[in-house]
């Protein structure tokens, strides 16, 4: 999804359009996914950081807009030159742990940012922040390397219905997003012995139709908040609002789960990331928790860019009087019943998961938007902006 020109970015590409039969009449209808895999490199899970560090390597140390002549420069998310921000490495992509059935090991998800995009995106709707980041995952079954990324025509399908888009502009983006992203990867891999590009398309299938009936979904889950005196707030109150989930998250496994009462049992909930990222007028914080991002890796590592969950903050920008600072939470149903359609049901088929651990499922959304709203609400507490809802 689209970050920022902070420490990310979302919003990812362009749809694959495949064309498929309604009922035994000669009608199509157009289907997008969500997923796109960009690149086949021959080597085993050893390989996965080293491929990772190719990809960020490159963006961090070339400006595309000239060595690929692209409308502006990308970054790293973490790794933001114009936010005094130093380039880590390993450090400023995120581990999340992949469960195959029969072992565990730890992918990594790099998220590019671009500031012009993500302007336009959150233009949109300062709620949309928690739908931005572009992000690409690294994985491997053993054999080969992937390589996949959030295709961002069906992004901008699902996460912004009814956005208004008569002349095409976000569209173009879109399109724009998921050509630069797989430019920027092929020029970093290019090189790299049995590198294949690919094109296929992964995860559910979406109609128009399917489309149609999501716009009346709960996608964001926003609450404003006011200051108990009146008192009106600035974006630099935003930010620390966001630092107050980071700092009840953690960063680290050695105060998950231990800094908010009352967290579902070994969630080891913690921030992906020290600082927010930056979207323009966003504040993005990313809750990861490795017990959940296994269960849903286990469901196959093409959903490894629905991950982790995003909660952002913002300077409302519909109050004009700057009394109302917001928070919007990507809901846990809305991603767990589109963006993993179906794959349940076919981790059972496929004898991946059996019965009885696929009823675990049936909760799983709920507990995990218990678990944020209770982090948002200790961190909202200790924030010490005084905030009611």
């Amino acid at each position: 999804m689209i970050k920022g020109l902070g420490k990310k970015t979302l919003l990812s590409a362009m749809a694959l359009l495949a064309l498929t039969a309604c009922g035994d009449d000669e009608t199509t209808e157009t289907t997008i996914t969500p997923y796109k895999r960009v690149a086949v490199i021959p080597g085993t899970k050893a390989d996965i950081e080293k491929i990772a560090l190719k990809i960020s390597d490159y963006v961090v140390h070339n400006d595309e807009s000239k060595t690929l002549n692209y409308p502006s420069n990308w970054v790293i998310a973490g790794a933001n030159p114009h936010a005094n921000e130093t380039y880590d490495g390993n450090e400023d992509f995120i581990p999340i742990p992949i469960d195959t059935g029969s072992g565990v090991y730890k992918s990594r998800v790099i998220e590019f940012c671009n500031g012009a995009y993500a302007k336009q995106a959150i233009n949109t709707g300062q709620q949309h922040g928690s739908a931005l980041p572009c992000e690409v995952g690294v994985h491997s079954d053993g054999k080969n390397v992937y390589v996949d990324m959030l295709d961002a025509d069906a992004i901008f399908s699902i996460f912004f219905p009814g956005v208004e888009d008569p002349d095409g502009k976000l569209k173009g983006m879109a399109e724009a997003v998921q050509g630069e992203i797989r430019g920027m990867i092929k020029a970093a891999l290019e090189n790299e012995a049995g590198f294949k590009e690919s094109t296929l398309a992964l995860g559910p299938k979406f109609t128009q139709s399917d489309i149609a009936k999501i716009k009346d979904e709960d996608i964001y889950l926003v609450t404003k908040y006011t200051s108990k005196t009146g008192a009106t707030f600035s974006t630099a109150d935003a930010k620390k609002l966001a630092k107050s989930i980071i700092t009840k998250l953690g960063t680290d496994d050695s105060n998950a789960d231990t800094l908010v009462t009352g967290l579902s049992v070994n969630s080891k909930w913690r921030s992906a990331r020290p600082d927010p990222i930056a979207i323009p007028g966003v504040f993005v914080t990313e809750a990861c928790s490795p017990t959940y991002a296994k269960m849903a890796t286990r469901l196959g590592a093409e959903y490894l860019t629905a991950l982790p969950c995003e909660i952002t903050a913002y300077l409302d920008r519909t109050d004009d009087t700057n009394k109302t600072l917001s928070i919007s939470i990507l809901s846990p149903q809305f991603m767990f019943e589109n963006m993993f359609k179906g794959a349940v049901e076919n981790a059972v088929k496929d004898t991946n998961l059996s019965q009885t651990d696929a009823a675990k499922y049936q909760t799983l959304a709920g507990i995990v938007l218990a678990d944020l709203n209770k982090i948002v609400d200790a961190a909202v507490a200790d924030s010490g902006l005084d905030l009611k809802k």
